[in-house]
């Protein structure tokens, strides 16, 4: 598909995010699709979601992303099966880099690092994922946890700030 036709269905995602109901549910789901070229079966977005970057979005299937979460996936952002973000979630694939102490912090270069959630994950409302990490399989992620760091083995509940292996499941 074109990137034409990605960016058409982008600002159609982006006009239906103003509307909830049926109807608006139906034609974010389908501008998703549209934008990213990928189906997305078992969809749930609420349209207080924003997505930046969506050329680099991968969404598996009976994916749920709930109220005023933020998914920044310019430096590639791919979501497993079966996984549910809860509210005001944040996923970010780009830092800053500060090595000249000299320069202002917004004239420093970005770093794009790609973020991997695996399947059968439960992102907690309030949780921030920063750029390069992995989730693996089967984890939660407790209420307010920063991660900073991967945790690519999976089945583990990861909490706190920052976040650290709190069970094994």
């Amino acid at each position: 598909m074109s990137r034409l036709l990605r960016k058409f269905w982008f600002r159609v995602y982006l006009a239906a995010s103003w509307f909830d109901g049926r109807l608006f549910r139906a034609i974010r789901k389908r501008a998703l699709e549209g934008a990213t070229g990928r189906k997305c079966r078992g969809l749930f977005i609420d349209p207080t979601v924003r997505i930046t970057g969506v050329d680099n979005l991968m969404l598996g299937t009976n994916v749920s992303l709930h109220y005023w979460s933020y998914f920044g996936a310019e430096g590639g952002l791919s979501i497993g099966n079966d996984v549910a973000i809860g509210h005001f979630a944040n996923i970010l694939t780009t830092s800053h880099k500060f090595t000249d102490p000299i320069r202002p912090i917004k004239e420093q270069p970005l770093i794009f690092q790609p973020v991997t959630i695996g399947d059968n994950v439960w992102i907690g409302s309030n949780v921030t994922i920063l750029a390069g990490v992995e989730i693996g399989p089967r984890t939660v992620i407790a209420a307010g946890a920063v991660v900073r760091h991967s945790f690519p083995e999976g089945r583990v509940v990861i909490g706190g700030v920052p976040a650290r292996i709190l069970k094994a499941l």
